[in-house]
């Protein structure tokens, strides 16, 4: 899955159905059958009111689905579609190459993880303690939070100074294996550096970077593959 097709599907979640925070649950549409699945299974189902919450959600037209905050991740991964006769949504437990992991084993297993948001593209991992969601661009995340909307979600990235309405400042963030990211500026400034074998490459990557953000991605695209 490429990093766009992974945030327009969470853009669709957010956007466009009804969702709670259901601890454990990847996507289950709220029928009276997984409202007990979930109450049963997750002690925090059924305490301060959730297992209300819960109740109030079944059945409801249109559906209510069920998401935690790793759990959205995985439901996307594992094929969620908002089927409301699927068990889970649409989504097929553990498949895609993707297991069933915990929030800070999902951020342990991105490659280069870094507390630096300047970096940041779309369709990231951000990371705080006992919480996870994913950066989609323009200063917003996408998240599933009990808290403000108590469901799936648009807030913003308090790390780049985006500080107004929900927002929050995360600890970390990096690429998620089982995403496909676009080659950005950055990258293709290093792999330039790399083609033309700089006896000393740090300067001229140096150099580029601090202009990087005057031209377009797809202008340092075009100069690395005319060099090929």
């Amino acid at each position: 899955m490429t990093s766009k097709e992974f945030i327009k599907k969470l853009c669709d979640v957010a956007d466009n159905q009804k969702t709670l925070y259901v601890m454990g649950c990847f996507g289950a549409p709220l029928n009276e059958e997984n409202a007990k699945r979930y109450k049963n299974a997750q002690s925090y189902n059924r305490t301060n009111g959730r297992d209300k919450k819960i109740d109030n959600a079944v059945n409801t037209d249109p559906p209510t689905f069920g998401f935690d905050c790793v759990c959205l991740i995985k439901g996307i991964l594992w094929g969620f579609c908002a089927d409301k006769n699927a068990v889970y949504g649409g989504a097929s437990y553990k498949s895609n190459g993707v297991d069933d992991i915990g929030e800070e084993t999902m951020i342990n297993l991105c490659p280069n993880v870094s507390t630096d948001f300047s970096d940041i593209v779309p369709g990231e991992a951000v990371w705080m303690k006992g919480h996870i969601g994913v950066y989609i661009g323009d200063g917003k995340v996408v998240e599933c939070t009990p808290i403000w909307k108590d469901g799936v979600q648009y807030s913003n990235l308090g790390n780049l100074g985006y500080k107004t309405g929900n927002y929050r400042i995360w600890e970390k963030h990096g690429k998620l294996p089982y995403i496909e990211y676009e080659k950005t500026a950055r990258d293709y400034i290093k792999l330039i550096a790399e083609k033309a074998k700089f006896s000393s490459p740090e300067p001229a990557i140096e150099a580029l970077m601090k202009v990087q953000y005057k031209y377009a991605d797809d202008m340092f695209r075009k100069i690395f593959e005319a060099m090929k």
